[in-house]
């Protein structure tokens, strides 16, 4: 697999890459490897029925905001 290095990357550019992957719970890399294949045609069509779960995910954080992280809770439950 390749690499590719990115300099004088803007600082904006590089928040809304990190914000957007931690919506999308990816990480920076899988995040912009995403962004690439969308943009050059490379992404396999999702199964049917994920289209709509990400329509209503993104009903959802219109309308409550983004959703809070379960980490802390499942860490917390798993050491008592």
């Amino acid at each position: 697999m390749a690499s590719l290095y990115l300099r004088s990357l803007p600082h904006e550019v590089h928040e809304r890459l990190k914000e957007r992957a931690k919506r999308n719970r990816r990480s920076l890399t899988q995040e912009v490897t995403v962004i690439l294949e969308e943009a050059l045609g490379l992404t396999r069509p999702s199964p049917p029925g994920w289209a709509e779960v990400e329509r209503l995910r993104d009903h959802l954080r219109a309308r409550y905001g983004p959703f809070k992280d379960s980490t802390p809770l499942l860490r917390e439950d798993r050491q008592r």
